[in-house]
Parts: structure tokens; sequence; C-alpha cells
């Protein structure tokens, strides 16, 4: 009788350690900032992207994510910005044979076999091994991860959010193992007000560690000017202009080619109320800046790049009370002229574009790739009505489709083109069909000499002597009069002149002189922290 209630209870923890095996096993890890995650290219496709997101909260780049970098062979990696724990790796594209579906996220250095389906360690993997305290210096002068970003200029200053509220807050900046600023736990940081900290290294470094005590982030990829927040675990440009950024991107994102349209936009708001403009403008790879729209109060442009390269998108932004701000946004543009995967690169009318009730509307794409066999694409056009009704598609030649809403509502056009060896692309765009006027928002379309500066194409103020001889024009005062607080003297008041402020009590090289009459602000008569303080005060009213 014992032996038999043995059996029992044997089985029965048999049971309760295999439904505890089974619930770890589906428990899915949270992805942050320094992972990385990889992927087995081995299923046909020619790229791959990952896009990651947690439900409600966000994800790391607009549809169809951050394009992958190839590492090795058929391996390719994404290093994580962001905290997510869902994950889907596609072709740029989407639909069946193009995506996997929704992933959990499975870990740092983690590699997904598309071929297979399945999560496994991957060997090659640089896992980031940071710390564990903050007095064990080992693993942090021994950093693992490659900087995302790396600062510009001899040196480099970054900030912290002491939202945790830690105690005398250190950097800790490193290159190598061998070069650091200075022996862990870094150095001090200085403190700035409202909990800002701020540390400027002598040189550029690509990583640093945030510590104090027993407390320290993860490795970081350095940001000059950046600020980091020890309680989200997030870098943001550190600003305290009455203009104050929401979102800049582009759309797409990656995965952009020769032609095609991409959607350039922003979302400012001003803290004081002032009604903001916006100015959009593209540098190429030689340092040419071309307008793509002046000051106007349109948010959104379209830019159409035509020669392959790297480009930098540059945001401008100015409101009513002469406040200023910038942003910019690194962009790739590939050349699809030997592509054999079919690429969509437009279609018009835009996503989410207002069409009327009764009337045709035509739906243009503009596609390219698909170089292999007969070089011929072909194109094939769902469309969905209000009521869930959708038609029957058939490939065509044709790269216009026509149809005309009978009903208000929504309609969605998926729009699929294929090349001759059957690789097929999609995308889905919806449309607000109304029996009242149509009025959707003006898009500038970059210029066709899009890689040649303006000024080369205005000759007027050569040729127009008067200037010349006109000496009150020639003759302006030498010395300027600057406004107290500006010790940069470019004409406004901003974050920059507390920086350098900062920098010159700091003794920063290139920062070791100031006109004292305009950084004693507070009109002590001396140049203190509290001058810089007092600034960025009156820059937040």
């Amino acid at each position: 009788m014992v032996k038999k209630q043995h059996k029992v209870l044997s089985v029965i923890l048999c049971l309760i350690l295999t439904v505890s095996a089974m619930i770890v096993g589906t428990v899915s890890a949270n992805a942050k900032t320094g992972d990385t995650v990889y992927v087995k290219l081995n299923n046909g496709w020619s790229d791959v992207y990952a896009y990651m997101w947690t439900e409600g909260a966000g994800n790391n780049q607009s549809w169809p994510g951050v394009e992958m970098t190839n590492v090795s062979d058929d391996v390719y990696a994404y290093n994580i910005t962001g905290d997510f724990d869902m994950i889907i790796f596609n072709n740029g594209s989407g639909g069946n044979g193009n995506q996997t579906g929704n992933l959990s996220y499975p870990g740092n250095g983690k590699i997904y076999d598309l071929s297979k389906g399945s999560w496994s360690d991957y060997s090659g993997a640089t896992v980031p091994t940071s710390p564990t305290t903050a007095t064990n210096p080992t693993s942090a002068t021994t950093p693992t991860v490659a900087p995302t970003t790396v600062p510009s200029g001899d040196t480099i200053t970054v900030y912290l959010d002491n939202e945790a509220g830690w105690s005398s807050p250190n950097c800790y900046m490193w290159n190598s193992s061998t070069d650091n600023n200075k022996a862990w736990p870094g150095e001090a940081m200085t403190e700035i007000g409202d909990g800002i900290y701020m540390y400027t290294a002598d040189k550029v470094y690509s990583s640093c560690i945030f510590n104090s005590g027993s407390n320290q982030t993860s490795d970081l990829s350095a940001k000059d000017g950046y600020i980091y927040n020890n309680k989200t675990n997030k870098w943001d440009v550190y600003d305290t202009s009455d203009i104050q950024i929401t979102s800049f991107k582009a759309d797409p994102g990656s995965g952009i080619y020769i032609d095609s349209d991409v959607v350039i936009s922003t979302v400012a708001n001003s803290k004081v109320g002032a009604e903001i403009s916006y100015k959009f403008s593209v540098k190429d790879s030689t340092g040419a800046v071309t307008t793509i729209s002046e000051f106007s109060s349109a948010n959104s442009v379209t830019w159409t790049p035509s020669a392959a390269g790297n480009y930098t998108i540059i945001f401008d932004y100015k409101d009513t009370n002469g406040t200023t701000n910038t942003r910019s946004l690194d962009l790739t543009v590939k050349d699809d002229s030997e592509l054999v995967k079919p690429i969509i690169k437009s279609i018009v009318p835009g996503n989410n574009s207002m069409i009327k009730v009764n009337s045709p509307v035509t739906v243009s794409v503009k596609a390219g790739g698909g170089h292999t066999g007969t070089n011929l694409l072909f194109y094939k056009y769902a469309v969905t009505d209000p009521n869930g009704n959708t038609n029957t598609p058939y490939y065509t030649l044709n790269n216009t489709y026509s149809f005309t809403p009978d009903t208000a509502g929504t309609y969605k056009v998926t729009v699929y083109v294929q090349g001759s060896d059957n690789s097929t692309v999609s995308k889905t765009y919806t449309y607000t069909a109304t029996t009242g006027d149509v009025t959707n928002p003006t898009i500038v379309t970059q210029p066709t000499t899009a890689t040649q500066p303006t000024t080369a194409t205005q000759p007027t103020t050569v040729t127009q002597p008067t200037t010349v001889t006109q000496p009150t024009t020639v003759t302006q005062p030498t010395e300027p009069v600057y406004k107290i607080g500006d010790v940069d003297k470019n004409g406004v008041v901003n974050v920059g002149d507390v920086t350098y402020i900062q920098k010159y009590l700091a003794s920063v090289s290139g920062f070791t002189t100031i006109d004292k009459t305009l950084a004693d602000v507070d009109g002590d008569g001396r140049v203190t922290i509290k001058d810089a303080t007092t600034i960025q005060i009156n820059l937040s009213k």
C-alpha cells in the first residue's frame, strides 16, 4: 500500500514538473537597448527586416521595421534600440511568404532559422556583459556591444536625467579595455540643476556606463549631446527649447530605392503656444544641401531620390517668437537596376487619402526590380469595400487600375507586383470614400535636381551691382550687440550657451575663454554653474 502511494505521488510530481516546464518555455523575454537578435536568411529572401513592438507601447520603426545587417554568410543581425517583447522578420513587404508570424522575443544572442522556423543559441553572438554591481569593474572594462552612434568632434558630452534618484552619479566611458576615461567607476558627473547631470570627456569614446554605488546602466553606445533617463532606460536629445519635437521620421525608413516616394514627416509642439513652421532639406554624401520645402505650416513632404547613396534629412523648426530647433535623420538609397525581386516605389493616391463616392478612382503604381527572366512586372489589384466585399483580381501588365466607390466608408486596396520568377511583393493602402468634397493635403515633392545646391541655380545676386555700390550695406558694425547669456555669440540664447558655460567651467579644450559680460547671467560678478542654471530656467518659462 505504501509503495502504491509513492507511485501515485511520483506521477503527480512528474505532471507538475512537466506543466511547469511548459509554462517556463512559453515565457518570452523583454528586449532592451544593446541586445542583439540574429536571423539565418536561408529561405530565398534577398533582404530581411526586424519589426519589433510591445502591445500598446510602440515599435522600433514603422513597418517593415529596421533592415538587418549581414554579419557572416547568411546570418544577419539587428542591434536593438528600445524595450520590446515581440518580433516579426520580413523581406520588406508583408503577407504570405514575405514574413514570419508574431514571434515572442527569446532573449539576447538568439538566432531564428527562417527555413526551420525555430530559435536557437547563436555561437557567434557577442553578448554584452555589463557589471553586475558598480564595484565590479571587470566586465565594465571589456565592452562587447558595438556602438550604434559615433560622436563627432574631439570631445563628447553626455547627460543623465537622474529620475531614479541615484546619489553622486559617475560616468565610465571607453573605446577598448585599455582605452577609457578613468578606472571604474569613471568620473563624477556635474549636477546642472533639476536632477540633470553632465559629463564631458576630453576625447571621443564610443561606449559608456552611468553608475552610482550599487546602481548602474548596461553597456550603452555613447551619444554626444543626448540625455539618458536612468528610470526609463532611454536616450533622448537634450532639448530645453520651447519647440518640443515629438517625432520625426521617413516612411519607408529603410529599403529605399531610386525614384521611390519617401514621405518625410514630423510632429512638434510649442510649450508657449506659438505657431510653428517647418523646413525640410536633404544633404547628400558630398555635403551638398538641397531644400525640399521652405518654412511653411506643412509638416509633411515627399522626397524622391534620383540617385543611390547615403543621405541626411534635415528637419528645421521655427516659431513666431523666433525660437528655432533642428533634427536630422540618416537614410540609405539603393539602386534597383539589377534587383531580382520586385519592389513597390509609390502608389497614387497616397495612403489615407479621401476619395469621392460615385467618382472613378485610378490607382497608379510605380514599381521596380524584377530583373530576371523576361524582366516583366505583373500587377494585381484587390479592392475591399466597406461591407467586406472583395473583387476577383487577375494579374495584368497594367500599372494602373480604376474603380468607382459606390458607398461611403473605408476601402482597402491591396496592390500585388510579381516578377517573371513569381517572386511577389504587396502593399495595402486605405482610402476613405465620402459624399462631400475631397480635400487631400498637398504634398510637396523634391525637385528633380536633388543633388544640386539651390544657390547654384540663382545667379541673380551676381548680376546686381547695386549691392556693391552701396557702402551702407557693407559697413556693418564690427562689434554686434549680443544678449546677456549668448556666450557663443550666435545671435540666440539657447541650450548651446548652457553647454558652453559648463565646458568653460570644466576647462574643456577649446572652451578656455569666455566673454564674462555675457556669461554672468545672474549678475553676481562671477561665472559659475548658477549662470548656466539661470539660462535653463529662463528657457523653460
